[in-house]
């Protein structure tokens, strides 16, 4: 039974996944991790330099509170609408069925089958331990995970040989 199925999955080029979603917090807590690891130092700057500053001048710790309180969240705002709110990230956390074939990526969500992205969008794929991120843009990404696949089997198939296969 164990190798018809392998000799299944190998024939059809097509793997289904189970129905899975993820939350927004979780979406969006990648991709505010991605940036902080990249521009930590322009913030721990900023805000060293706002705090020397309000030492000597107390009008610089009132630029620091607007800082926290009026520009960062704004700039988390502009941030999330910019990158959680393509159809990708929409396509990440909704409940659906995910169907990976040689064109691309396909969603069946609410009963209708929807072209989520292409292969030839894909800039990279990174592999976590729990899931498949798979980016189109600088931050933004399909979200993949590892227990979404029905087997561990398919699992294994699309990461060592069909996702090698597409992406090369």
């Amino acid at each position: 039974m164990d190798l018809f199925y392998k000799t299944m999955i190998t024939i059809d080029t097509s793997i289904e996944t189970l129905p899975y979603r993820i939350s927004s917090s979780q979406y969006f807590g990648v991709i505010a991790t991605r940036m902080l690891r990249q521009w930590w130092s322009v913030i721990l700057l900023l805000f060293v330099a706002l705090v020397a500053a309000s030492c000597v001048e107390l009008r610089c710790g009132i630029l620091l509170l607007m800082f926290i309180f009026i520009i960062a969240p704004f700039i988390i705002f502009m941030i999330y609408y910019n990158y959680a709110l393509r159809p990708e990230a929409f396509y990440s956390v909704v409940d659906k069925n995910v169907i990976l074939h040689s064109q691309g990526i396909d969603c069946m969500y609410d009963e209708k089958r929807r072209s989520v992205l292409s292969w030839s969008q894909v800039q990279r794929v990174e592999r976590t331990s729990t899931a498949f991120h798979i980016y189109t843009h600088g931050y933004t990404y399909f979200f993949l995970p590892r227990d979404a696949f029905a087997s561990r089997e398919e699992m294994i198939y699309f990461e060592q040989e069909f996702l090698p296969r597409i992406l090369s």
